[in-house]
């Protein structure tokens, strides 16, 4: 992103899973949205209230479309390089932080957008669910998407999921690595989840779960106390 922002415009990255398959080039561009906003994407920030924590900010996109409706908001990613790129596109509050950080003051809205698997899975997910309390106010609200990684129809990722399950592990689980030029990120977890399975969690903490959009591939949900 930061090699976009110096006239790279051609910058993309690889995005590769533990069985050696790497999915289609991620170009720089896209997260800086030259077109504007997917309409699903403008939906979760129109549902944006109060003050606002954008947890994996990414190039700032998204929070940028929040301040531009005049709300106050904290950006955070686990990049230094992602957060000096929300800065110098003129983020005001861009920090380095985690999903699992802790704030001195609850926020009205947590969003999570392109998805909630940055928990990495399952168990992430609930100690998630059980921090969340304390990232939002009372009448807070979580917007968050996801992708049912039922859905596909890739053959080479069907099979990637089904050996997923025989491990006992969810299916959505997955096992990628970025490579950028001659570097290559360490191993992480990341996670696509069915929107039941996601509702079931909900539920389990004690919370509620609205279905706010989809275009067919992603779905949008946010999420709130009973």
């Amino acid at each position: 992103m930061l090699d976009y922002l110096k006239g790279e415009e051609d910058a993309c990255c690889i995005l590769r899973r533990d069985d050696g398959i790497a999915y289609p080039p991620i170009y720089a561009r896209q997260f800086f949205y030259p077109d504007g906003l997917p309409e699903l994407d403008r939906i979760a920030v129109e549902r944006c209230t109060g003050r606002v924590l954008d947890i994996g900010a990414g190039a700032g996109s998204h929070s940028l479309a929040i301040q531009d409706r005049g709300l106050e908001v904290t950006s955070i990613d686990i990049s230094a390089k992602a957060v000096k790129v929300m800065s110098q596109r003129g983020c005001r509050d861009a920090r380095v932080g985690d999903v699992f950080d802790s704030y001195s003051a609850p926020f009205d809205t947590v969003l999570v957008i392109l998805n909630i698997g940055i928990v990495q899975n399952l168990d992430g997910l609930a100690r998630f669910f059980k921090q969340l309390g304390t990232l939002m106010t009372d009448k807070g609200q979580l917007i968050t998407d996801s992708i049912d990684p039922r859905n596909s129809e890739d053959q080479s990722y069907r099979k990637y999921t089904q050996d997923k399950i025989a491990k006992g592990r969810y299916l959505g689980e997955r096992t990628l690595r970025f490579e950028y030029k001659d570097q290559a990120s360490d191993w992480f977890e990341w996670m696509h989840i069915d929107a039941e399975t996601l509702g079931q969690y909900v539920a389990q903490a004690g919370y509620s779960m609205k279905h706010l959009g989809s275009d067919g591939k992603r779905y949008l949900v946010s999420i709130a106390k009973d």
